[in-house]
């Protein structure tokens, strides 16, 4: 099986782009690609999808996002972590796990964020973190996000842990940047760690070398992944008419279908479909 989906550990200090290039050498196998960036400090789960199942991957559920981070208190940054250089300072105070709870409730539930000037985010054609090092002034426009919850995990000397849930888009630099502004010190993201995306769990991740000792072991099919995807299956003849995209199948099984649907035949994936009016979005002539 040359298809499916890897549940990677990133290290820190390789972007997400590097870390797909690393893994593309250790399958042998070009195509592949991943879901959901991290910083390239930041270590954690990085879904990939290899090989026709990269054709699947806006439909794998990339929510809830989970992350573990550290923040040092004391000094901000103009990245927002620790790679930056520091715009401001403020005094190491003594904050209180009640203090950092009560600010956190500001920063819960559907709300507007700024993202940091130093993101892969696009302003007239181009990369913010580039338009930076120009000297540019780049000022993203705000988005909403969702995060929670928002929990203090200790305290800790010159700082504090804690664990976030958040929607896509969010940005973890942002959060505590916004955190330390409600509660009037400098602070920044010291380390980052995500430990779930959707399905994908830390414990379950593989990390670079697992693959150089064997990665077929590590490679997930399509149905444990889109495992709460309604399934419909086809008879032989059903099968050999969608790898022809003929739409007269979809008419037959409209009804059954709920919204998006995966048409299989003997457990292999033929076509992912959506309506009503239904449509084939992907089709695979062999089976997945």
């Amino acid at each position: 099986m040359n298809s499916g989906f890897l549940n990677i550990w990133k290290p820190a200090g390789m972007t997400s782009s590097q870390a797909v290039g690393r893994v593309r050498r250790i399958l042998g196998i070009r195509q592949i690609g991943h879901a959901g960036t991290l910083d390239p400090d930041a270590v954690g789960v990085l879904p990939m999808a290899v090989g026709a199942a990269t054709r699947l991957l806006s439909y794998v559920p990339g929510e809830p996002k989970i992350y573990e981070a550290q923040v040092a208190l004391g000094t901000s940054t103009h990245t927002g972590d620790a790679a930056g250089r520091v715009t401001a300072r403020s005094p190491k105070w003594d904050l209180a796990v009640s203090d950092l709870a009560d600010a956190a409730q500001w920063l819960c539930g559907s709300v507007w964020q700024i993202p940091p000037q130093v993101a892969a985010l696009k302003i007239g054609g181009v990369r913010q973190y580039q338009a930076v090092r120009e000297n540019q002034s780049v000022w993203p426009a705000p988005r909403r996000v969702r995060i929670e919850p928002l929990e203090v995990i200790e305290l800790i000397p010159g700082g504090w842990r804690f664990r976030a849930q958040v929607g896509s888009g969010t940005y973890i630099r942002a959060l505590v940047r916004d955190w330390a502004e409600i509660l009037g010190v400098a602070a920044h993201l010291q380390q980052l760690a995500r430990i779930q995306v959707g399905r994908w769990i830390q414990s379950g991740a593989a990390t670079l070398e697992d693959l150089e000792a064997g990665w077929e072991k590590h490679l997930q099919r399509w149905d444990t992944v889109l495992a709460d995807m309604p399934q419909h299956a086809l008879t032989g003849f059903e099968f050999e008419k969608v790898q022809h995209g003929d739409t007269r199948v979809l008419e037959q099984v409209a009804q059954e279908l709920p919204g998006i649907a995966a048409l299989t035949f003997e457990g292999r994936l033929a076509a992912i479909v959506a309506g009503p009016p239904y449509r084939y979005r992907v089709v695979f002539k062999e089976g997945m």
